[in-house]
């Protein structure tokens, strides 16, 4: 699931959004953001510092329910499909209860930069939240999470997602930016074409999160 340049770029999306549910960690969405997500839209935002590193978030509404959203994410067959670059994607180990994963993932660029190869640590909250962390691998840093707001009675998900991703190789400040501004707000797209045509029976790599 989800990290690398890539992994920025992957998933965090959904739904009508309520102003009582516009909130994912420190990040609020404004009225103008609220506005553009309702009608449709999708926020993909990010700064590249000189390492290179990027802090990212993301938004965009589905028309599915949270669980449905957070079995496409977790399902590495279907992430295969609609996340840029993403070349290999396996579970390593999951908890016994389902609680966490930890997922490996290759993406590959071609000529731009060099192939990643990482694994990083998922865990899970019934349906509405997935924070992830580096565990080893090409990159010096990369963690955030994403969370599932539902809304509509549960018919649609307001999807965020924040990352912070530092490679651990060489990449040119204005090649990351470059692939955030076209990957990012693709991997939005991808998330919610996919997440509105899967059927909620959908298998997932984890057994379902228990309820707290």
């Amino acid at each position: 699931m989800k990290p690398a340049v890539a992994h920025l770029l992957r998933l965090a999306l959904l739904v009508c959004c309520v102003p009582a549910v516009c909130r994912s960690a420190d990040w609020t969405l404004s009225d103008s953001q609220r506005l553009r997500v309702e009608a449709g839209g999708i926020i993909a935002e990010g700064n590249v510092d000189e390492r290179a590193a990027a802090t990212i978030r993301a938004a965009v509404k589905v028309d599915a329910s949270p669980e449905q959203v957070f079995r496409t994410i977790t399902d590495c067959s279907q992430a295969l499909r609609f996340v840029p670059h993403l070349k290999r994607c396996r579970v390593v180990d999951t908890a016994p209860d389902g609680s966490w994963q930890n997922v490996e993932q290759q993406v590959d660029y071609g000529w731009l930069a060099p192939r990643a190869n990482y694994v990083f640590h998922a865990e899970y909250e019934a349906f509405s939240r997935i924070r992830f962390s580096n565990v080893r691998g090409d990159f010096h840093e990369n963690r955030g999470v994403w969370t599932f707001h539902s809304a509509d009675e549960g018919r649609t998900t307001l999807v965020t997602y924040e990352a912070r991703v530092v490679p651990g190789f060489y990449v040119p400040r204005w090649m990351m930016r470059n692939m955030l501004k076209r990957d990012l707000p693709d991997l939005m797209r991808g998330l919610r074409t996919h997440a509105e045509a899967t059927l909620p029976a959908t298998a997932t790599n984890a057994p379902a999160p228990a309820n707290p």
